[in-house]
């Protein structure tokens, strides 16, 4: 089965995860890229607005061919309890109609549960075969890593 784990990580958090359930899985890495910058105190300020009031942004490169996938892993962080613009964005360029989706959520407090209701809204027509958030990963990140490595192998062909 070929699988494919795209995610947005603002932080590392999210890209840490995703980087471990490839490993896990053997899986393509695509990490998505926000064109709009959002390091600093007043990233972060912009970046939890425009996730409140439901912004898209521009995604740097693109262009990504998902018919090649069997799963399709989705991982973001979560926002002030919805989604960031640029998952918004994939959300709306790319279909996942017909696909088998597996979405992933790191924080840092709570949440997950609206993060995950806005994901399945908008990722209209696809098979959701799992869902998992991710405490406060960079407390402690080998027991993140050994969440991760138990709750992946579920998903090995």
């Amino acid at each position: 089965m070929s699988s494919i784990v795209i995610f947005y990580s603002r932080t590392g958090n999210t890209q840490f995860v995703a980087e471990e359930i490839a490993t896990v899985l053997g899986s393509d890495l695509k990490p998505l890229i926000d064109q709009k910058k959002r390091g600093g105190l007043w990233g972060y300020i912009w970046a939890g607005f425009d996730a409140i009031v439901k912004n898209k942004t521009k995604l740097a490169d693109p262009h990504l061919d998902l018919s090649q996938y069997d799963l399709i892993f989705l991982g973001t962080p979560n926002w002030a309890a919805t989604l960031p613009p640029v998952i918004r964005t994939f959300l709306n360029l790319f279909s996942l109609n017909s696909k088998k989706v597996v979405f992933f959520c790191t924080q840092d407090g709570l949440g997950a549960g609206r993060v995950f209701n806005n994901l399945r809204v908008l990722a209209k027509g696809a098979e959701i075969v799992g869902e998992k958030y991710f405490n406060k990963v960079n407390l402690n990140k080998e027991a993140i890593r050994l969440q991760v490595k138990e709750w992946a192998g579920k998903f090995k062909s």
